[in-house]
């Protein structure tokens, strides 16, 4: 009864709860050979874009999972507003303020939009309208012995290319860079909680942090 209830729900409801459980990913990832041995405790934050809610978001979630980890993270919208153009002044301010030995950066590069396709089925029970199935009729019965229909669906989706990068403030040079995609870019805080995760696995598993 288990298995038909699953085929009931549709193989597209099945393949977007499973995709949701891994909407983030990182691509692939840098670091900057020359520059090591050096282990950050105080960040700055920058969320590079237009959107105010976005970017206050994530700078959020990701100073707060960074604070998990012991290193001091510093929202970049606390010291930079919204209507200031970016520029290599407000930077310098903006690190200066924060006492921060590193810059760490997200910025979404594009949005691209993507189409699947899922085929349909059909699988019978047996017992669905024929008169020896009768006398043994009962809701549970009926409800089990049926067919099972699912038509071919085709589907879009977005795809986010996020950059991800860590500059040193007293050099200025890029000590580490990543590249990330998300399934999910609408879903502002599920996207922030797992590029958080995945940036600072990454970092520790560096050394940086």
């Amino acid at each position: 009864m288990r298995s038909r209830f699953v085929k009931l729900l549709g193989l597209p409801v099945i393949f977007m709860l499973l995709a949701s459980c891994a909407a983030t990913s990182i691509i692939d990832s840098w670091r900057n050979p020359g520059l090591v041995g050096h282990r950050y405790h105080k960040l700055l934050v920058v969320n590079i874009t237009r959107n105010e809610n976005t970017r206050r978001v994530l700078e959020d979630v990701m100073s707060a999972e960074l604070g998990q980890q012991g290193v001091t993270a510093v929202p970049g919208y606390t010291l930079i507003a919204k209507d200031e153009k970016a520029s290599k002044e407000v930077m310098e301010r903006a690190v200066k303020t924060s006492g921060a030995e590193g810059v760490l950066t997200i910025q979404t590069i594009k949005v691209e939009q993507q189409a699947g396709y899922q085929p349909g089925y059909v699988e019978s029970y047996p017992n669905f309208w024929y008169p020896p199935a009768f006398p043994a009729w009962n809701l549970y019965g009926y409800y089990g012995s049926t067919t099972y229909y699912e038509p071919p669906t085709t589907y879009t989706y977005e795809v986010a290319t996020i950059q991800a990068n860590l500059f040193d403030v007293a050099s200025g040079k890029l000590i580490w860079a990543a590249t990330l995609q998300s399934s999910e870019p609408g879903n502002i805080t599920s996207v922030s909680k797992d590029l958080a995760r995945l940036v600072i696995e990454k970092l520790i598993k560096e050394g940086l942090i």
